[in-house]
């Protein structure tokens, strides 16, 4: 599949059908989702002018979701009521009534495959923008489709798995024995990787049911789950399809989901060039009659195992909803998938559009999902504020599909997926290559992301091979976990980005708009860091530079910046700065000392290395700044704290996009696309780093800390010991949920459990979890 033209053709937006007075079937949609899908979804309904309603909770309400829709209603708080409001199928069907919407359209994930849910929108006149009730209680639901296709079907190959309904441990237990290990269980309603658990012991399968089941009733409303035989070496393969209510169903093409980590997809890609012609045609085949037995209409998916040992496929389920990876197919086969939806849910023909008169798939595309997770910490979670969001390349073949925006914050209350970029390309090879590019030069600051571990995903030679398997993120785990894909060319270049954000701080008021009368401020005209004393050497200016949130005492990475004394057209000139590692004392360590003894000893080595000018025989650069640009987004709090930087360092150029998280901020986020990442640095006066050392330096000696504290905002579902219980150090003692994860609390050390919490509480971020005393 491949295309000679560099760029993709415009998408195909089917029409609007209209009703016998000539106006369009539907008129007003309410939007039942949040997020990037949420904006997805106004998007399309503007550029068929039906009006959006975009719903939010108050936890949620500087999303740009709101922004894209015509109106927006609040329907409510997640921490604060006892159902999420997401998953209130009354609540939503009176809200689309009550602002006198025609159709409500469920996105993907909460309610969108729930049959209850469509059913009460059809009862209540409102048309449902997904499948039929049957359809989605049949095909929608793992369990009910294996039995569906069994005795309608049974030529469909299916994954060898339990055939009951018991959730019994013991019954699962004999059944997983009789297939053999590893299994894996599966909520059957719902996907995107919640409710799944490998296990691949008998010893482990009854914890791993409860938090499976767990997970599952709090994402779905329903904590049913299969079980099924673990295809180790496979390809996750899906068929896009859209049927109408007409008897028509149509294959939007296969896409390549195989990347995934803890079972969710985060690189998804089409066409899924490992499958030959015939396994493809068979495939899409396959999924075109089952959607046909039952009649299906509107999107859906039908997903597919491939063992790549084998190359035989087996139907592993449908998803009776739009797909988070949608965006791909669209741009291989140039139709707007959510404007079908709206067509075929208004009762339109698909084959009165020219889509289904000869689709012919173009090119190859790659969707990267990026998260607001740590992937050196077993993908853990994050959230927090977006100090800066800069997209790059934003085009007819570069697409971010996201709800964020610069001074966004990230919740503890939705999935942690926050973008989706999506690029096109005529071969799979530049489209690689041009993902990676826009990752590198995409700038997400404040929180930490999967953004390098994408880049390095992309760049692995396992990558370039077609036939990656769903193992190829375990597999090779210690590679992604690397630094920056894009190193930087020497160890000088690693140290001298040090001085851009302490350049940043010194020049900051020269581009702060124009100097007049009412911009003046107060000793302007005074050198920084201006002290009486020029002779005494220690004086000259200086900056410690550190990497990181805060000063380690045992950190070796702090740089120290030296500024040469500036010429009177320094500005033109540039400045010079010699930078070098933190001086210490020559003195044995003495862990005796005290702290106050301990710091002062670090000052009187810092200060000696400069009165006899031991820094400025370190490397010498010439800095220059090119040229300064403030972003064309300001904040969510109208406070512009974005700018891009081009700095020439000893006549090497680098580009970095600053953000500061407020004015007379020390603290100073770079994001380099040399590194493909963004640094976050905290820039000192050399007494204000000394003094952030007394501090370290008294905790580090306080008392031994036996308190586990909680990672971030969190809700305690479970307390698994009792007070004064014994435990052991590592032992799991609680499990929390953040960000629809559950997460386990580990006693840090070995002895009696002491906690004040209970299941249902709500914990702040930093706050003790547990103490072991």
């Amino acid at each position: 599949m491949t295309n000679a033209s560099p760029h993709r053709p415009p998408l195909f937006v089917a029409p609007s059908p209209l009703a016998a007075t000539g106006r369009p079937v539907i008129q007003k949609v309410l939007i039942a989702n949040r997020g990037e899908i949420a904006c997805r979804i106004a998007q399309t309904c503007a550029k068929l002018n039906i009006t959006s309603v975009a719903i939010y909770v108050d936890e949620d309400s500087s999303s740009r979701h709101i922004k894209d829709a015509d109106e927006a209603v609040c329907i409510g708080s997640v921490e604060t009521s006892t159902t999420n409001p997401f998953l209130d199928i009354d609540l939503l069907v009176q809200t689309a009534l009550s602002v006198q919407a025609q159709a409500i359209h469920p996105g993907y994930g909460y309610l969108s495959e729930n049959a209850d849910f469509a059913n009460k929108v059809r009862a209540a006149g409102l048309i449902f923008i997904g499948p039929s009730a049957r359809a989605m209680s049949t095909l929608g639901d793992k369990r009910s489709s294996k039995d569906y296709l069994r005795q309608y079907a049974a030529d469909v190959p299916l994954v060898p798995g339990f055939t009951g309904s018991s959730q019994d441990p013991d019954s699962l237990g004999t059944a997983a024995a009789e297939i053999g290990f590893p299994v894996m269980l599966k909520a059957s309603a719902g996907g995107g990787g919640k409710g799944m658990r490998i296990v691949r012991e008998p010893g482990q399968l009854k914890d791993e049911l409860e938090r499976a089941q767990s997970e599952a009733r709090r994402s779905f409303g329903s904590d049913d789950l299969i079980l099924e035989k673990y295809i180790e070496s496979s390809k996750h393969v899906e068929i896009q399809i859209v049927g109408d209510s007409h008897g028509e169903v149509l294959s939007f093409g296969d896409r390549d989901c195989s990347v995934q980590r803890r079972h969710q997809k985060v690189i998804e890609e089409t066409p899924c060039t490992f499958l030959s012609e015939e396994t493809r045609q068979r495939m899409a085949s396959t999924a075109i009659r089952i959607a046909q037995l039952i009649g299906y209409e509107n999107a859906g998916t039908v997903e597919f195992i491939v063992d790549a040992t084998t190359g035989h496929f087996y139907f592993l389920e449908v998803n009776a909803r739009l797909q988070v990876e949608h965006p791909i197919t669209e741009e291989v086969t140039g139709v707007d998938l959510v404007s079908l939806q709206l067509f075929v849910a208004a009762g339109g023909r698909l084959l009165d559009l020219p889509v289904a008169q000869g689709m012919k798939p173009s090119g190859h595309a790659i969707e990267c999902r990026l998260c607001a997770e740590d992937p050196a910490r077993n993908f853990f979670p994050e959230h927090g504020k977006v100090q800066l969001w800069r997209p790059h390349g934003a085009h007819r073949d570069v697409r971010f599909e996201t709800a964020i925006q610069t001074g966004s914050t990230v919740s503890i209350y939705f999935d942690s997926m926050i973008a989706k970029v999506v690029v096109w390309a005529p071969t799979r090879a530049l489209a690689i290559e041009k993902m990676a590019n826009v990752l590198a030069n995409t700038a997400c600051m404040g929180i930490t992301t999967n953004q390098l571990f994408l880049q390095r995903c992309l760049t692995n030679p396992a990558f370039a091979d077609p036939g990656y398997t769903t193992d190829f993120i375990p597999g090779h785990l210690e590679e992604l976990l690397q630094g920056p894909s894009r190193q930087c060319t020497s160890q000088e270049m690693e140290d001298a980005i040090h001085i851009i954000p302490a350049l940043v701080l010194r020049r900051l008021a020269d581009y702060q708009g124009p100097r007049n009368p009412q911009h003046r401020r107060p000793f302007q005209n005074v050198r920084k860091q201006f002290r009486n004393q020029r002779h005494d050497r220690v004086n000259i200016h200086c900056d410690v530079v550190v990497q990181g949130q805060e000063v380690d005492a045992a950190d070796s990475s702090p740089r120290m910046c030296v500024w040469t004394p500036q010429a009177a057209d320094g500005v033109q000139k540039g400045d010079e700065v010699h930078i070098c590692t933190v001086p210490r004392s020559n003195a044995p360590a003495d862990d005796t000392q005290s702290a106050a003894a301990k710091v002062t000893a670090r000052y009187n080595a810092i200060s000696q290395a400069l009165r006899q000018g031991q820094v400025l025989s370190s490397p010498a650069y010439q800095v220059a700044i090119l040229s300064w640009t403030p972003v064309a987004e300001e904040s969510a709090t109208g406070r512009g704290v974005g700018f891009t930087v081009e700095v020439t360092l000893n006549g090497t150029k680098v580009v970095a996009h600053i953000a500061l998280p407020a004015h007379g901020s020390r603290t100073v986020f770079c994001h380099f696309p040399l590194l493909g990442t963004y640094v976050q640095f905290q820039c000192h006066t050399l007494l204000a780093y000394v003094e952030s050392l007394r501090s370290v330096e008294n905790a580090a000696n306080g008392p031994e800390q036996k308190a586990v504290a909680a990672p971030m905002p969190c809700r305690v579902l479970s307390v698994l010991k009792q007070v004064g219980e014994e435990v052991k150090a590592g032992e799991s003692v609680m499990v929390v949920e953040s960000m629809k994860m559950e997460l386990s609390i580990t006693a840090s050390a070995s002895g009696k459990f002491q906690s004040s919490w209970k299941q249902g509480d709500a914990v702040e971020e930093g706050k003790i979890l547990c103490t072991i005393e």
